[in-house]
């Protein structure tokens, strides 16, 4: 019997899912080691780069949000596609740090603006308005395979082909999907409607916004640097690429362990409380890839990291539904994206300087680790 979610849409908005985050976000720490030994441009160099598609993603996610809200999901998807394909391919030809490092930040930067969570989540809301925490459920467990798939993936065609051959064909895949969200998955804007900016402004003065935007900022340090450094972490411990790889992939099929149980979790405990236990078990994920050199607490890093990020992926959204107005969603999700981007953006950054001056890369783990246990005592759950 059907349940009455569009599942067919759902699935497409999933693979958008997996491409966006997969080609840059989750496939970058793969390759950050064979570019380094391939080019001798500097860790901090590139993870800078990395850091500046994060900040990019992060501003642009609010006009994304936006343009979603006016214009609808085909020209937000188009406009992905279009900027994707063409910035993967200069950062793959880039000869000198300064041209991937711009190439980069835009391949990295389009697709966080216009391809994450904010875009999908919202659009999935608006495809099924009956039910739209399963909708957003329904959509994170496809979206739960982007490392699972990018990581193994990306390891794999660096092997056979290059650093450079990888970053196209992840890319051509997040275009692809991209393309075929425009054409199949249009969702209206709502051009007569007065800008949704004024409406979040207003809601910037609840304490509840106030504290889930401080607990965004430094989540998106955490996550960004654990899924930076979770496989160069691990093979500077000591273990070999292939097996990081795998644990890293396993890490992401583990997400699924964080949002195949969320809608009873929710039920049970409510969002924000659901969210404090996410931010918990993610900084024990932290802890363990501090010392993640033998297989035991590497795979055990991967359950606790896959359980957090796998949980708040989708409950940020959650959250953000129940503290915004619904008709300026698509702007809420971008401008709470905006803040997870660019504040999350200086962890990576931070993590790159502090690998190298202390010449180990359990210190920026264990840092981001501390900072999700910061963000755990600030999200506070709405009542009422």
């Amino acid at each position: 019997m059907s349940d009455g979610l569009p599942r067919g849409r759902l699935a497409l908005l999933g693979v958008v899912t997996i491409g966006a985050y997969g080609a840059w976000f989750y496939s970058f720490g793969v390759l950050l080691d064979p570019i380094i030994e391939d080019t001798g441009w500097s860790e901090a160099a590139l993870t800078g780069a990395y850091a500046l598609s994060l900040l990019l993603g992060g501003i642009g996610g609010l006009g994304g949000g936006w343009l979603l809200d006016r214009f609808g999901s085909r020209l937000v998807f188009a406009a992905g596609a279009a900027l994707t394909m063409a910035s993967f391919v200069a950062a793959a030809a880039a000869q000198s740090v300064a041209v991937f490092t711009a190439a980069g930040a835009v391949a990295g930067g389009s697709l966080a603006a216009l391809a994450f969570y904010h875009v999908t989540q919202t659009v999935a809301v608006r495809i099924a308005p009956a039910d739209p925490n399963r909708a957003i459920a329904v959509l994170t467990i496809w979206g739960a395979f982007a490392s699972v798939l990018a990581i193994p993936a990306a390891a794999w065609l660096e092997a056979r082909f290059g650093w450079r051959t990888a970053l196209v064909v992840l890319g051509a895949f997040a275009t692809t999907s991209l393309l075929a969200a425009a054409v199949s998955v249009p969702t209206p804007g709502m051009p007569g409607r007065q800008s949704s900016l004024a409406a979040i402004r207003a809601r910037l003065g609840n304490t509840y916004v106030r504290r889930f935007l401080f607990a965004q900022a430094v989540g998106g340090m955490t996550a960004s640097v654990i899924i930076v450094y979770q496989v160069p972490a691990m093979t500077s411990a000591g273990l070999s690429i292939g097996l990081a790889s795998t644990i890293g992939g396993l890490r992401g099929l583990a997400q699924l362990g964080g949002r195949l149980p969320l809608a009873p979790l929710v039920s049970a405990i409510g969002v924000g409380r659901s969210m404090q236990l996410a931010y918990v078990v993610l900084a024990l994920g932290g802890v363990l890839l501090s010392v993640s050199g033998t297989l035991l607490p590497a795979v055990l890093f991967a359950i606790c990291a896959g359980f957090g990020i796998g949980a708040l992926s989708a409950l940020a959204g959650m959250y953000t539904a129940e503290v915004f107005d619904s008709d300026s969603l698509g702007t809420a999700m971008g401008f709470t994206s905006l803040v997870f981007g660019a504040v999350g953006a200086a962890g990576p950054a931070l993590a790159g300087w502090t690998a190298e001056v202390s010449g180990s890369r359990a210190w920026p783990v264990l840092g981001a680790a501390a900072l999700a246990a910061i963000a755990a005592g600030v999200i506070k759950p709405v009542e009422g």
